[in-house]
């Protein structure tokens, strides 16, 4: 198998990878068991294409592949998917499998990140672009999730004020009720921010395969932390803390706002993400 053809396995199985953490996280917030089955069959079809990839380079090299950085980043990333596997499988111990798979999704990163600016690889012009276009079309998806979950916040808000003062009876029917809102609102808010994060990752390796400099306080890098940031938040106060009705939906709301001045104006700050 040659270069280019190597590194697009490598690319899938990254996305694959943060496909299941995407689950394995959403899973841990609501405790649906569909999304931890889903989460767990992704996680092995990457582990399968791991092995496979590992056992070519044993038979081809005659030996381990683990005496350089770039081969022990990658066996490090095996052995940590596989004990995943395991514990997900024997003791159902969600916390712990979203912990170490976050660390294995590190490591792979670093790996590619390593292969893709390593000599050997070879890497043209089209490899960086597609990091770019994976890192773009992520960034769009968790964007467009945003905005929809934005949407239910307003509705939420409006309903309840309609309902407050009793008016416009046909539009509260047309609205729908507040649990699902607020519940929609939410869930949504749970998918799309693994799905930024792991676009920033996506962005970071093109960023470190590209000739730039790049500035780790560039205004909109800093910028699209904040907003995780501020979802995680949203996150944690409606999970832990049990924060729900109006005072989520204008969190929600505000950083959504964030998130707006974050794309139109720290863009033209940046020295990447220019307008």
């Amino acid at each position: 198998m040659g270069i280019f053809e190597q590194f697009k396995i490598y690319e899938l199985i990254v996305l694959l990878y943060g496909l299941s953490l995407t689950f394995y996280f959403y899973d841990f917030v609501e405790k649906n068991r569909k999304a931890n089955q889903l989460a767990f069959w992704l996680l092995l079809l990457v582990w399968v294409l791991q092995t496979v990839f590992l056992f070519v380079n044993i038979y081809v090299l005659g030996f381990l592949p683990v005496f350089n950085v770039l081969e022990g980043l990658y066996f490090y990333a095996w052995l940590i998917l596989l004990v995943s596997i395991v514990v997900n499988y024997f003791y159902k111990m969600d916390l712990v499998v979203l912990i170490i798979n976050v660390v294995g999704f590190l490591v792979m990163m670093m790996f590619l990140m390593n292969y893709a600016s390593s000599g050997q690889s070879q890497l043209s012009g089209d490899f960086i672009g597609e990091i770019l276009v994976a890192h773009i079309v992520l960034a769009f998806v968790a964007y467009t999730l945003y905005t929809l979950s934005f949407a239910f916040a307003v509705l939420y808000l409006l309903q309840f004020y309609l309902l407050k003062k009793k008016r416009w009876r046909q539009l509260i029917k047309r609205i729908g009720n507040l649990e699902q809102l607020e519940k929609l609102s939410f869930l949504i808010v749970v998918f799309a921010t693994p799905v930024l994060l792991i676009s920033l990752v996506f962005g970071l390796l093109w960023a470190y395969t590209t000739d730039d400099l790049f500035y780790w306080l560039d205004a909109k890098t800093v910028g699209s932390f904040i907003v995780i940031g501020i979802y995680s938040i949203i996150i944690y106060m409606r999970v832990t803390k049990k924060l729900i009705g109006k005072s989520i939906a204008r969190l929600n709301i505000i950083a959504f706002l964030v998130l707006f001045c974050n794309y139109l104006l720290l863009s033209m700050l940046s020295n990447f993400h220019g307008l």
